[in-house]
Protein backbone atom coordinates (compact mmCIF):
# COMPACT_ATOMS: atom_id res chain seq x y z
CA UNK A 1 0.00 0.00 0.00
CA UNK A 2 1.20 3.48 -0.86
CA UNK A 3 1.92 6.06 1.77
CA UNK A 4 0.31 8.79 -0.32
CA UNK A 5 -3.10 7.18 -0.60
CA UNK A 6 -5.77 7.93 1.89
CA UNK A 7 -7.82 4.86 1.55
CA UNK A 8 -7.00 2.04 3.88
CA UNK A 9 -7.81 -1.49 3.03
CA UNK A 10 -10.96 -2.85 4.65
CA UNK A 11 -8.97 -5.35 6.62
CA UNK A 12 -7.05 -2.58 8.38
CA UNK A 13 -10.30 -0.80 9.35
CA UNK A 14 -11.72 -3.87 11.03
CA UNK A 15 -8.44 -4.37 12.85
CA UNK A 16 -8.42 -0.81 14.17
CA UNK A 17 -12.02 -1.10 15.17
CA UNK A 18 -11.35 -4.23 17.05
CA UNK A 19 -8.44 -2.69 18.89
CA UNK A 20 -10.59 0.32 19.83
CA UNK A 21 -13.36 -1.87 21.18
CA UNK A 22 -10.86 -3.94 23.18
CA UNK A 23 -9.28 -0.75 24.65
CA UNK A 24 -12.70 0.65 25.57
CA UNK A 25 -13.60 -2.57 27.35
CA UNK A 26 -10.39 -2.35 29.30
CA UNK A 27 -10.79 1.34 30.19
CA UNK A 28 -14.51 1.20 30.98
CA UNK A 29 -14.19 -0.59 34.31
CA UNK A 30 -11.24 1.59 35.30
CA UNK A 31 -13.25 4.76 34.57
CA UNK A 32 -16.18 3.35 36.53
CA UNK A 33 -13.92 2.59 39.47
CA UNK A 34 -12.39 6.14 39.35
CA UNK A 35 -15.88 7.69 39.25
CA UNK A 36 -17.00 5.60 42.21
CA UNK A 37 -13.97 6.75 44.20
CA UNK A 38 -14.45 10.42 43.19
CA UNK A 39 -18.12 10.51 44.23
CA UNK A 40 -17.56 10.57 48.01
CA UNK A 41 -14.73 13.06 47.60
CA UNK A 42 -16.99 15.37 45.60
CA UNK A 43 -19.70 15.12 48.26
CA UNK A 44 -17.20 15.91 50.96
CA UNK A 45 -15.82 18.82 48.96
CA UNK A 46 -19.35 20.13 48.39
CA UNK A 47 -20.15 19.96 52.10
CA UNK A 48 -16.84 21.61 52.93
CA UNK A 49 -17.49 24.43 50.46
CA UNK A 50 -21.02 24.92 51.80
CA UNK A 51 -19.71 25.18 55.36
CA UNK A 52 -16.98 27.59 54.27
CA UNK A 53 -19.47 29.86 52.51
CA UNK A 54 -21.75 29.83 55.53
CA UNK A 55 -18.78 30.78 57.72
CA UNK A 56 -17.76 33.52 55.31
CA UNK A 57 -21.32 34.87 55.27
CA UNK A 58 -21.45 34.81 59.06
CA UNK A 59 -18.15 36.70 59.21
CA UNK A 60 -18.90 39.21 56.41
CA UNK A 61 -22.52 40.10 57.22
CA UNK A 62 -21.77 42.25 60.31
CA UNK A 63 -18.90 43.95 58.49
CA UNK A 64 -21.10 44.75 55.47
CA UNK A 65 -23.88 46.01 57.76
CA UNK A 66 -21.41 48.25 59.61
CA UNK A 67 -20.11 49.62 56.33
CA UNK A 68 -23.66 50.33 55.12
CA UNK A 69 -24.50 51.96 58.47
CA UNK A 70 -21.51 54.30 58.06
CA UNK A 71 -21.96 54.95 54.32
CA UNK A 72 -25.66 55.91 54.39
CA UNK A 73 -25.23 59.18 56.39
CA UNK A 74 -22.11 60.00 54.40
CA UNK A 75 -24.03 59.72 51.14
CA UNK A 76 -26.89 61.79 52.50
CA UNK A 77 -24.51 64.51 53.71
CA UNK A 78 -22.79 64.54 50.32
CA UNK A 79 -26.15 64.83 48.56
CA UNK A 80 -27.11 67.86 50.68
CA UNK A 81 -23.73 69.51 50.12
CA UNK A 82 -24.00 69.03 46.37
CA UNK A 83 -27.58 70.29 46.17
CA UNK A 84 -26.74 73.38 48.25
CA UNK A 85 -23.43 74.36 46.68
CA UNK A 86 -22.72 72.65 43.40
CA UNK A 87 -26.24 72.39 41.95
CA UNK A 88 -26.91 76.17 41.94
CA UNK A 89 -23.60 76.78 40.20
CA UNK A 90 -24.35 74.15 37.59
CA UNK A 91 -27.85 75.51 37.15
CA UNK A 92 -26.65 79.09 36.67
CA UNK A 93 -23.96 77.93 34.26
CA UNK A 94 -26.56 76.07 32.20
CA UNK A 95 -28.89 79.07 32.21
CA UNK A 96 -26.14 81.46 31.09
CA UNK A 97 -25.09 79.01 28.37
CA UNK A 98 -28.70 78.82 27.19
CA UNK A 99 -28.90 82.62 27.05
CA UNK A 100 -25.64 82.80 25.10
CA UNK A 101 -26.69 80.33 22.44
CA UNK A 102 -30.30 81.49 22.13
CA UNK A 103 -31.10 83.16 18.82
CA UNK A 104 -32.34 86.66 19.47
CA UNK A 105 -35.41 87.56 17.41
CA UNK A 106 -34.57 90.26 14.92
CA UNK A 107 -36.79 93.29 14.81
CA UNK A 108 -38.74 93.27 11.62
CA UNK A 109 -37.86 95.95 9.11
CA UNK A 110 -41.50 96.33 8.14
CA UNK A 111 -42.39 97.52 11.65
CA UNK A 112 -39.61 100.07 11.63
CA UNK A 113 -40.65 101.21 8.19
CA UNK A 114 -44.29 101.56 9.31
CA UNK A 115 -43.26 103.65 12.31
CA UNK A 116 -41.04 105.82 10.10
CA UNK A 117 -43.82 106.28 7.52
CA UNK A 118 -46.29 107.22 10.27
CA UNK A 119 -43.85 109.76 11.70
CA UNK A 120 -43.29 111.26 8.26
CA UNK A 121 -47.06 111.48 7.67
CA UNK A 122 -47.61 113.18 11.02
CA UNK A 123 -44.78 115.63 10.26
CA UNK A 124 -46.26 116.43 6.87
CA UNK A 125 -49.73 116.95 8.37
CA UNK A 126 -48.29 119.17 11.09
CA UNK A 127 -46.42 121.22 8.49
CA UNK A 128 -49.55 121.64 6.38
CA UNK A 129 -51.54 122.70 9.43
CA UNK A 130 -48.84 125.22 10.35
CA UNK A 131 -48.92 126.68 6.82
CA UNK A 132 -52.71 127.03 6.88
CA UNK A 133 -52.63 128.60 10.34
CA UNK A 134 -49.97 131.09 9.24
CA UNK A 135 -51.96 132.02 6.15
CA UNK A 136 -55.11 132.55 8.20
CA UNK A 137 -53.30 134.73 10.69
CA UNK A 138 -51.78 136.95 8.02
CA UNK A 139 -54.62 137.19 5.56
CA UNK A 140 -54.09 140.85 4.76
CA UNK A 141 -54.39 140.31 1.04
CA UNK A 142 -57.96 141.50 0.71
CA UNK A 143 -59.71 138.32 1.63
CA UNK A 144 -62.14 138.49 4.49
CA UNK A 145 -61.98 136.13 7.39
CA UNK A 146 -65.32 134.65 8.27
CA UNK A 147 -66.82 131.34 9.27
CA UNK A 148 -65.53 129.93 6.00
CA UNK A 149 -62.96 127.25 6.71
CA UNK A 150 -61.00 127.98 3.54
CA UNK A 151 -60.13 131.53 4.58
CA UNK A 152 -61.17 132.86 1.16
CA UNK A 153 -64.14 134.89 2.31
CA UNK A 154 -67.71 134.46 1.18
CA UNK A 155 -68.74 133.06 4.54
CA UNK A 156 -72.21 133.08 6.00
CA UNK A 157 -71.68 136.41 7.84
CA UNK A 158 -72.28 139.21 5.39
CA UNK A 159 -70.81 142.56 6.23
CA UNK A 160 -68.23 141.19 8.64
CA UNK A 161 -65.29 143.48 8.44
CA UNK A 162 -61.76 143.06 9.39
CA UNK A 163 -61.10 144.08 12.97
CA UNK A 164 -64.69 143.66 14.14
CA UNK A 165 -66.45 140.67 15.49
CA UNK A 166 -69.85 139.37 14.38
CA UNK A 167 -71.67 141.83 16.66
CA UNK A 168 -69.89 144.75 15.04
CA UNK A 169 -67.76 145.45 18.10
CA UNK A 170 -63.99 145.63 18.23
CA UNK A 171 -62.07 142.40 17.79
CA UNK A 172 -60.73 140.44 20.73
CA UNK A 173 -57.09 141.46 21.32
CA UNK A 174 -56.18 137.84 22.17
CA UNK A 175 -56.91 136.86 18.60
CA UNK A 176 -54.50 139.28 16.87
CA UNK A 177 -57.34 141.36 15.51
CA UNK A 178 -59.25 138.50 13.97
CA UNK A 179 -62.96 138.24 14.64
CA UNK A 180 -64.29 135.62 17.00
CA UNK A 181 -66.22 132.72 15.66
CA UNK A 182 -69.60 132.56 17.29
Amino acid sequence: MSVLTRKHPASDASGLRGQTVYAARQVGPLAQQAANQAMPLARTAGNSIRQSTDGAMAWATPKVDAARHWAAPQLEHSAHAISESLAPMISSALISAAHKIDVKPKKSKSRRQAILAGAMLLTAAGGAAAVLATRRMHSGDGFTISGDASGLGGGDQPGAERGHDADGGPADPDMNGHPRIV
